[in-house]
């Protein structure tokens, strides 16, 4: 069974376009630290364990059965405010 991490962020994601299947930041790692850049902010976090685990079901439109996609067992949790990025120009 696939082994999926959530992420928690502090706020909402607002956007002028439709995000589905779109990449909506980088996410990278530095020792026990997360970082999420989106567009020009970015979040600090770090990896925590669920108290409860969730699954993930997707329906089956021909059979109405749910079957279980996956399950998340981790979170990161990004719980500062983003901070701005500004990139100096040479």
């Amino acid at each position: 069974m696939k082994e999926w991490t959530m992420i928690e962020l502090q706020g909402s994601l607002e956007s002028s376009s439709e995000l589905s299947g779109q990449t909506i930041g980088i996410l990278t790692w530095e020792i026990d630290k997360a970082y999420f850049l989106i567009g020009h902010h970015i979040l600090e976090g770090k990896l925590t364990k669920l108290e409860k685990p969730f699954i993930v079901l997707s329906k089956n439109e021909q059979t109405y059965c749910n079957n279980i996609t996956a399950i998340i067992r981790k979170k990161i949790l990004f719980r500062m405010r983003p901070k701005p990025v500004v990139l100096l120009q040479q």
